[in-house]
């Protein structure tokens, strides 16, 4: 007899495997447009794509949520695509709620007016939290297989929600792509245009987009008056400005974005005011990360990211050395968050570690 239950339960495990691979198959499928996704619609459910309303510190806020139709539990995800440089309509956007819904789970999608306006704000951890704590009590909802996923920014933001108390014990996974580990470090990399290679520091071009939500992000505690002069300084170098012209804060800020090379961005960094030097602790993941319960972190990078560098989740991946339910994926498939195109073999060998970065969250998800 208990042979027999051992062979149960074998053959259990091998069924919920099955139904993790095509579950991954079915949103590498329908995510990456590249590929053939015509057989995935032919086989699942069209989505139903609901208007649905979750708290924040805002107040009640509204966002969409793609699920397959019917009353069936199923897993949940809310997810952060952080700062993205298109609408909230654009067909990338409705492309990942569909491929996540069409692969078994009910998708929120959280948007962040900071982020809309390039700035990152603390708040938006908490709010994200908030997002998951709703979700996870709706009546369609298994909270034993659900969490969080984030791109970019929304990665790092992903981590920091994780960590809440309001949701920390309730989060099964968080995942997060391209993420980045720690604002001082990123602040380093982005002021003095370089990164980790290794052991040695080397040129990094910095994407505008980066550039932009940085200059934005640090000027955001200045008066408007100085937030207005001191970006448009930054952004026109014959409009330098002279420091004693601007209040402590402002001067502090402004020697860090027009700082000439590393060693004068540390020291920039280092002679910070208080309240920001605080605002860049709170939006740090890597501190926030030693308190995730979750059983599962899943993170990934592309090797030639110009907005975040590999390096930074390459930093992230140390501080978790050791711990169980780690998975770390690099890649030469995307740039940033858009696919590039490869010569087949290489397209092939890419694919294969997208797989492998996804899987987990499909395993987790068949419970």
């Amino acid at each position: 007899m208990g042979a027999g239950l051992k062979s149960n339960a074998a053959l259990a495990e091998v069924c919920r495997s099955a139904r993790a691979v095509a579950r991954t198959v079915a949103f590498c499928l329908k995510v990456l447009p590249m590929l053939p996704s015509q057989p995935i619609d032919w086989a699942t459910k069209r989505p139903v794509v609901e208007r649905v309303t979750y708290p924040t510190d805002r107040g009640p806020v509204e966002g969409d949520l793609y699920r397959a139709p019917g009353t069936e539990r199923i897993p949940g995800i809310v997810v952060c695509l952080g700062v993205v440089p298109f609408g909230v309509d654009h067909p990338q956007v409705a492309r990942l709620g569909e491929a996540l819904a069409r692969a078994g789970f009910a998708a929120l999608l959280y948007w962040s007016p900071a982020m809309r306006d390039l700035r990152l704000d603390a708040g938006d951890a908490v709010n994200f939290a908030r997002a998951y704590g709703w979700l996870v009590e709706q009546p369609y909802i298994d909270p034993a297989r659900s969490g969080l996923l984030g791109t970019c920014v929304g990665g790092a933001f992903a981590l920091i929600a994780a960590s809440d108390p309001l949701i920390r014990d309730r989060v099964v996974f968080v995942a997060a792509f391209a993420p980045y580990s720690s604002m001082w470090t990123f602040a380093r990399d982005i002021a003095s245009a370089t990164r980790m290679d290794g052991d040695a520091r080397v040129p990094w071009q910095v994407d505008q987009l980066t550039r932009n939500v940085f200059i934005r992000s640090v000027t955001d505690g200045l008066t408007p008056d100085e937030q207005a002069r001191v970006r448009a300084a930054v952004e026109d170098p014959t409009q330098a400005l002279a420091p004693d012209g601007l209040s402590g804060d402002g001067a502090a800020v402004y020697r860090l974005l027009t700082a000439g090379d590393f060693d004068e961005t540390v020291l920039a960094l280092e002679a910070l005011p208080a309240a920001l030097r605080q605002r860049l602790d709170a939006l740090s993941p890597l501190p926030a990360a030693t308190e995730i319960t979750a059983p599962m972190i899943v993170f990934a990078h592309d090797r030639s990211d110009l907005v975040i560098p590999v390096s930074q989740s390459r930093q992230l991946q140390r501080a978790l050395t050791g711990r169980a339910g780690v998975h770390y994926t690099e890649f030469d498939l995307f740039q940033h968050a858009t696919p590039r195109s490869l010569p087949v073999f290489r397209l092939a060998r890419e694919l294969v570690r997208f797989f492998r970065y996804t899987y987990p969250l499909f395993r987790v998800s068949v419970g």
